[in-house]
């Protein structure tokens, strides 16, 4: 159908996000942090998951208001759900 489809593409490009999120955490880039949930959180609410876009929206307003957050947990909790698809 096309909702596979679409779901299969948001899947590789949220993986390729996901992978994106972790070099940033990594290096402390919160920029990059905040683009690949941003990235993520478009794509998950075009096609309604949406736990998936909550967690990946709070992530970005995280970033945006400069929360010393837990972005490792974060970053592993969006993966389970990424994975769960």
């Amino acid at each position: 159908s096309d909702f596979d489809m679409l779901l299969v593409m948001f899947y590789q490009n949220a993986t390729i996000s996901l992978e994106e999120m972790k070099s940033a955490i990594e290096k402390k880039d919160m920029q990059g942090i905040a683009d690949a949930s941003h990235a993520i959180a478009g794509g998950a609410g075009n096609i309604l998951l949406n736990d998936i876009y909550a967690l990946a929206m709070t992530i970005e307003l995280a970033v945006k208001k400069g929360e010393n957050a837990d972005y490792h947990l974060f970053y592993q909790q969006l993966k389970i759900l990424l994975d769960s698809i």
